[in-house]
């Protein structure tokens, strides 16, 4: 790991960072994880260990005040330990990918918490500005935010990426073999539970069927991904045409019969 290497992904961090004021899509590992193999030369391994990832928290999302564990941070680093431990997307490197991605996950996530808090005592300073109507003042607002929320991940993640080699190996030497391969069990299973945790959430009574379909055409035609995705789009977009005609045809039904009276007697002007 040279130290341009470890600038490069803390600047990527830091950048994902702003995704926390935005849409929350960058932080997604199947994101975040490729461009960290793309600069440590491995973009396979960062594509196994994203997509891992990826499904494991597949089902996580900031809800009221719930902060989940940092997906950015986690992601990043466990990509970073399965390259440079040279274990690769083997099992072992899973393994260890993941334990390092939940663990250090888990602490982001309560420094996340605490920065939350302090950003509280931001509103009264911007209250007055405002009411003061100092523009400049607000916009050095919005600069200290900018920065703050930049270094809020780029910093540790730069500490943990760049010092990782010592710290990691450490870690992963003291913990015992039975508790590895326990985690790389755990990384087996724990996509197909967050995948479930997703689906309970998305699938409908009426949508179960699609679901069926899509099983059929990959374990019994043998399909591969880019087929089933276009004829899923085709249905898709077939099921939500006769969806809208339905509304329109409930809504017309709705309407008093006055407002849906025909004129017989209406023709075309030639």
């Amino acid at each position: 790991m040279t130290l341009v290497q470890a600038l490069l992904i803390a600047a990527w961090a830091g950048y994902c960072s702003y995704d926390d004021v935005a849409p929350q899509m960058l932080r997604r590992p199947l994101l975040v994880g490729p461009l960290v193999g793309i600069i440590l030369g491995d973009i396979t391994t960062g594509l196994i260990i994203s997509a891992t990832l990826e499904l494991m928290w597949m089902g996580l999302g900031n809800m009221a005040g719930y902060q989940t564990p940092d997906m950015i941070v986690g992601t990043i680093l466990g990509v970073t330990v399965s390259i440079t431990s040279g274990t690769g997307a083997t099992p072992e490197g899973i393994a260890a990918g993941v334990a390092a991605a939940t663990t250090v996950a888990i602490l982001v996530q309560q420094l996340l918490v605490m920065s939350r808090v302090l950003k509280q005592f931001f509103e009264p300073w911007a209250d007055r500005l405002a009411n003061e109507g100092d523009l400049d003042g607000m916009m050095k607002i919005n600069i200290v935010a900018f920065i703050i929320q930049f270094l809020l991940r780029a910093v540790p993640t730069f500490l943990v990426v760049y010092f990782q080699a010592g710290i990691v190996d450490k870690i992963l030497s003291a913990v015992p073999d039975n508790i590895l391969g326990g985690l790389g069990t755990a990384s087996a299973i724990l996509p197909a539970v967050g995948l479930s945790i997703l689906m309970t959430l998305m699938m409908k009574g009426v949508l179960w069927p699609f679901l069926l379909l899509g099983f059929v055409l990959s374990a019994y035609l043998e399909l591969g991904i880019l087929p089933i995705t276009l004829i899923s789009l085709s249905f898709a977009i077939v099921y939500s045409y006769i969806m809208e005609i339905i509304d329109r045809q409930n809504e017309m039904a709705a309407m008093p019969s006055a407002q849906v009276t025909i004129d017989e007697d209406e023709g075309y002007d030639l």
